[in-house]
């Protein structure tokens, strides 16, 4: 497969916020993508624009001068080329892949997902948001960013049932005063009193994201009416842990603390998943660190963290090998992009964290649903 022309153009995320959508012409078509955005980021994440993105988009033409003396045969091609774009960031580096991966399913007549396994098609489950706060909710109502809903089915349909339910049940009985930014209900509570909803309307497993690293100041943990040390923080995670059957732990520890994730790891065994997102940041040399010191048995993998498609493969290659389990999480800047549900199903990641409202979330798990029945 040839390239016969690249363009990029500044088009807008669920955020507000301008991203790059690259559009890639070949004989059969033309084939476009974006990337997401984040808004609570770790600061060990690639960038997103080099030098910003108008600069990023002065770049294409250089790009655009390369890409047509290549050729793309296979999903290989593709990644190699990523050797090329990521110098200018996730955001320019990840929809050329992407629109390249659909331009190359279009050439060989099958599904993205097959590019990366073409006999196995396992479903995630989807594990969504049911009441925000942190930044996600602009630090109105509750310290923590995520509380989470992951349903007990295994089948697709009735997985989307029971979170949509669960969120429903929350909107009856709590009459929320909107949404955030990922869809999640936006309530003046505690975290406490989240928990106590969710616990009380959950048909499944309940979890936390808490984006630590987000409240963390001066070597203290910052909440509206205390401040915890470090041992007083994982004191704090346990008891919540314990007190609403927590199964879901997201970055209870700020993102450079491998060895109190560790000691939390340590503590509860298997009994919960606890898992590094800004600790990791889809980047291989940070999980091999997590490995080593006992950190985590589960990571999130968002493909902008890092950078490129190939890293993030290596990074889930990894999770598996040690027994990780890994997560693939949207942003909560999206478009209406859905090849993330592709690259989840083709590397068999078990658990999709993916809002069930807005277009640009929906438009995922309505792809999960095409895709189990292609």
């Amino acid at each position: 497969m040839k390239v016969l022309d690249l363009k990029a153009t500044k088009v807008l995320n669920s955020k507000g916020d301008f991203v790059i959508q690259i559009e890639i012409k070949t004989k059969y078509g033309t084939f476009k993508a974006t990337a997401p955005k984040g808004t609570s980021k770790g600061k060990y994440e690639f960038p997103e624009f080099v030098g910003g993105i108008n600069s990023a988009i002065k770049k294409i033409k250089v790009i655009k001068n390369k890409i047509r003396h290549e050729s793309f045969n296979d999903l290989s091609d593709v990644l190699s080329f990523e050797y090329e774009t990521k110098k200018y960031g996730s955001g320019i580096c990840l929809p050329i892949t992407f629109s390249l991966l659909k331009a190359l399913t279009y050439d060989k007549g099958t599904k993205v997902w097959k590019l990366f396994n073409p006999k196995k098609k396992a479903m995630p489950k989807l594990l969504s948001k049911m009441i925000g706060g942190g930044a996600h909710e602009f630090n109105k109502g509750p310290t923590f960013q995520e509380f989470l809903h992951l349903p007990k089915s295994k089948d697709l349909d009735k997985n989307i049932r029971e979170n949509i339910d669960v969120y429903k049940k929350i909107a009856k009985d709590e009459k929320p005063i909107g949404r955030d930014l990922e869809g999640g209900w936006a309530l003046k509570i505690s975290d406490e009193q989240a928990f106590k909803i969710l616990k009380k309307n959950a048909s499944g497993k309940i979890g936390c994201d808490f984006a630590a690293s987000n409240f963390y100041k001066n070597k203290k943990y910052v909440y509206k009416n205390k401040k915890l040390s470090k041992q007083a923080q994982i004191k704090h995670i346990l008891e919540l842990k314990r007190k609403y059957n927590l199964y879901y732990l997201e970055d209870p520890l700020h993102e450079d603390d491998f060895e109190g994730f560790a000691e939390l790891t340590d503590k509860l065994k298997k009994k919960a998943l606890i898992v590094g997102d800004d600790l990791f940041v889809t980047n291989p040399e940070r999980l091999k660190k997590g490995v080593e010191l006992g950190a985590c048995n589960a990571c999130i993998v968002k493909p902008n963290q890092i950078g490129s498609l190939k890293e993030t493969i290596e990074f889930v290659k990894l999770a598996k090998r040690y027994k990780y389990v890994p997560i693939i999480s949207h942003r909560s800047g999206e478009t209406n992009e859905n090849i993330l549900s592709d690259i989840a199903v083709g590397l068999e990641i078990p658990i999709m964290k993916i809002g069930i409202v807005g277009g640009e979330r929906v438009s995922k798990i309505n792809r999960l649903i095409e895709i189990k029945g292609e």
